[in-house]
């Protein structure tokens, strides 16, 4: 597809500013992937323009970083972040930088970002500007720093992540500089928050060349600083396919070293409530698929549907199976005599009802679920009748 077509409404948002007086170019990973002949996502914009006067230019602008002259201009319904071209100086947090200085030139605003693949500006007539050969090195397959690379892992070291993330996605070699650099300057990481590093390590892991990034990650040294990951041997456990999402990764690991404590692993890495829940549906799917061999219908019924992918790529990560077996599993959830307990035709009351005798206890949730297990597993059809002539057979608690 020709820059026109997949930048078209980008390009409207350019030309809007040019005949306000301005200049603007498409930057960034927009034009990485799109040179590249990979799907284009999200398209930030730099400008020469201010953020007020962008505001003065269009009319749905949301202010989300004035301070460091980015907005959110809406345009057909797509949010395009809009930057004013800055050059940046100290950085003594090794994250934001000192002071922040807006500039009228592209190639200034270049100069400060972190791979030459990333440094490359786009024109709305598909032109490129592109100071630091950063097409040469997506030709050539290279993630190469701007400049002097200890300069740039030291203004913020999460770039030496980003290195590997790269690496992992695009299949791209790091130049020889960058990559002495990286070896280093590793230590450098421990300054970086864990969350910021857990993202990056998210998407390393979903790379299509993950089993790059895992090797440069011990190659360079950087693992050293990942809590948990650095006492495990990821280059000889490596997943048979990519994982995508914290969820996975963790259960994947637990496999493979059953002394890992799952809690731990989510506590160093600072990880969500929902990734906890996750994590724990699957890996508990998983140990019954190990106890029977087998993928059951117990199995099945106790996983949530929208983690059918999760463990079908688990499986596949473990070389247990094929990479379709979400299909499979949503085949057999469809087919089951229930969904849920609430589907069950025998309830907790009924059977309080054939025991009026008994008090209440915990034997009352212990013979539900016994119940919903054999209506599930088709021991026994989902009919009141039936379920309650098969429970009389049953020995009561003692009564006492």
């Amino acid at each position: 597809m020709s820059s026109h077509e997949v930048f078209e409404h980008a390009f409207e948002v350019i030309q809007k500013i040019e005949e306000a007086g301005g200049e603007a170019y498409i930057v960034g990973g927009a034009v990485r992937d799109y040179l590249s002949g990979r799907p284009v996502n999200d398209i930030d914009i730099a400008t020469s323009e201010t953020p007020e006067r962008i505001q003065e230019i269009f009319d749905k602008v949301i202010p989300v970083g004035i301070e460091h002259g980015t907005v959110i201009v809406r345009h057909r319904s797509v949010s395009y972040e809009v930057t004013t071209y800055r050059v940046e100086e100290g950085y003594e947090d090794y994250r934001h930088p000192d002071e922040v200085t807006f500039v009228q030139d592209i190639t200034l605003d270049l100069a400060r970002r972190d791979f030459t693949t990333n440094a490359i500006a786009m024109s709305r007539d598909g032109r490129l500007i592109d100071p630091y050969h950063g097409h040469d090195a997506i030709r050539n397959k290279k993630i190469e720093a701007v400049g002097e690379p200890s300069e740039r892992f030291h203004e913020d070291p999460l770039r030496m992540m980003r290195a590997v993330r790269f690496a992992s996605q695009l299949s791209f070699k790091i130049e020889k500089r960058t990559e002495e650099a990286l070896n280093h300057l590793s230590p450098l990481l421990q300054h970086i928050s864990i969350e910021r590093i857990a993202v990056e390590m998210e998407k390393i892991f979903g790379g299509s060349d993950y089993a790059l990034g895992l090797q440069l990650l011990q190659s360079t040294g950087l693992k050293n600083h990942l809590p948990i990951l650095k006492d495990l041997d990821i280059n000889r456990n490596v997943p048979y396919s990519p994982l995508f999402g914290w969820h996975e990764i963790i259960a994947f690991y637990a496999v493979q070293y059953p002394q890992l404590s799952p809690e731990n692993f989510m506590k160093s890495w600072k990880l969500s409530k929902d990734t906890k829940k996750k994590t724990v549906q699957l890996l508990h799917a998983y140990k019954i698929y190990e106890r029977k061999k087998n993928v059951t219908s117990w199995l099945v019924y106790q996983l949530d549907n929208e983690l059918f992918p999760s463990f079908s790529r688990l499986f596949s990560a473990l070389d247990e199976g094929d990479m379709n077996l979400d299909k499979a599993l949503t085949d057999m959830k469809d087919q089951l005599p229930i969904q849920n307990k609430k589907e069950l035709s025998f309830q907790a009351r009924d059977l309080l009802q054939l025991y009026t005798h008994l008090p209440k206890g915990p034997w009352i949730s212990e013979w539900m679920d016994t119940i919903e297990h054999c209506v599930v597993t088709g021991e026994i059809e989902n009919d009141y009748e039936k379920i309650k002539e098969w429970v009389r057979g049953w020995n009561p608690p003692a009564s006492n």
